[in-house]
C-alpha cells in the first residue's frame, strides 16, 4: 500500500488557499498540518529508501564477495582431485615393491615429497580461504546488524519530527488566535467609541439631558456596539485573524517547500550512489 506523501501540487494548492479570501484561518492551520502529515510519508519513504537502499548494495558485495571465494574454493577441490589422483599413481608405482633402479626409486621419493609440499600448500590455501569466508560472514552479520540499528535510528527521530511540527503549528495558532481576539475587541469596541464621540462632538443630544446616567449618555455608542455585535464583529474577527496568520502560514509553506527540496535531493543522491530507481523501489514495494 502507499505511503501518503506531499507533492509539488498540494504545495501549489495550498499557496492559492492562502490568497482565497474565502478559506478560513481554521481550515488553512488544518491543511498545513496536513501537509506536514503527507510531508512525513516522504521522509519515512526516503528513510525505507535509503534502507533497502543500503541493503541491496551490501548484500550484492557479501554475494560478490562468496562468489569469487566459491569460485577459489572450487579450484581448489579440483586441485586436491588432481593431488589425488598423484597419491593413487604414487601408490601403484609401489604395489609391486620397491624398484630395484635407484633412479626410478628416486623419482618416486622425490614424486611423493612433491605430493607432500603440495598437500601441504593445498591445506594451507583452503585454512586461508575458510578463514576469509569466516571473517566475510562475520562482517556481513555485523553489517546487517549496524543497517538494522541505523533504520531505528531513523525512525525515531521522524516521530518526534513530526510530533513537534504539529506542536509548533497547534501553539502558533492558539497565539494567532488570543492575539486576534484581543485586537477584534479593541476593533469591535473602538468602532462605537468612535462614532458615539463623534456625534458628541457634533453636538448630538443625549436622550435625557441633565443626566448622570452613563447609559443614556452614550446611547448611541451602545447602540452602535450591539449593530457591530450583530453584522460585523464575526468579519471584523476574520478579517484580523486571517490578516495574522496569513505571515505565519506563508513562512511554513516555504518552511515545508525547502523541506520537500531537500528530501528529492536526498532521494536523487540514494539513486546516484546506489544506482536503483525510486520509481522501482516504490513500484515493488508499495503497489498491489
Amino acid at each position: 500500500m502507499p505511503i501518503p506523501s506531499l507533492s509539488e501540487t498540494d504545495l501549489e494548492a495550498y499557496r492559492n488557499d492562502l490568497s482565497n479570501p474565502e478559506k478560513s484561518t481554521g481550515t488553512l492551520f488544518i491543511t498545513l498540518t496536513g501537509l506536514y502529515q503527507r510531508f512525513a510519508g516522504n521522509e519515512q519513504l526516503l528513510a525505507n529508501f535509503e534502507y533497502a537502499s543500503e541493503l541491496h548494495s551490501l548484500e550484492n558485495n557479501y554475494a560478490s564477495k562468496k562468489e569469487y571465494y566459491n569460485k577459489e574454493i572450487a579450484e581448489l577441490k579440483r586441485q586436491f582431485k588432481q593431488l589425488d589422483n598423484r597419491i593413487i599413481a604414487a601408490e601403484q608405482k609401489l604395489r609391486h615393491g620397491i624398484p630395484d633402479d635407484l633412479m626410478v626409486m628416486d623419482k618416486i621419493i622425490a614424486e611423493q615429497e612433491s605430493i607432500v609440499e603440495d598437500q601441504e600448500k593445498l591445506n594451507n590455501a583452503e585454512s586461508s580461504i575458510v578463514e576469509q569466508v569466516r571473517i566475510i560472514d562475520i562482517a556481513y552479520g555485523k553489517d546487517l546488524q549496524k543497517l538494522e540499528q541505523q533504520q531505528s535510528n531513523r525512525n525515531t527521530p521522524l516521530n518526534i519530527k513530526f510530533s513537534a511540527f504539529n506542536e509548533q503549528i497547534k501553539q502558533a495558532e492558539k497565539r494567532i488566535t488570543l492575539k486576534a481576539s484581543a485586537i477584534s475587541i479593541i476593533a469591535i469596541i473602538g468602532i462605537p467609541l468612535i462614532i458615539d464621540m463623534s456625534l458628541v462632538s457634533l453636538g448630538l443630544p443625549a436622550l435625557s439631558k441633565n443626566t448622570n446616567n452613563l447609559i443614556f449618555t452614550h446611547y448611541t455608542f451602545l447602540i452602535t456596539l450591539i449593530l457591530v455585535e450583530l453584522f460585523l464583529a464575526e468579519k471584523i474577527r476574520s478579517r484580523i485573524s486571517r490578516m495574522l496568520s496569513i505571515s505565519y502560514l506563508k513562512d511554513s509553506l516555504g518552511t515545508l517547500q525547502n523541506l520537500l527540496l531537500d528530501n528529492k535531493k536526498q532521494i536523487s543522491k540514494v539513486e546516484s550512489n546506489h544506482n536503483i530507481s525510486i520509481s522501482e523501489f516504490v513500484k515493488q514495494n508499495y503497489t498491489t
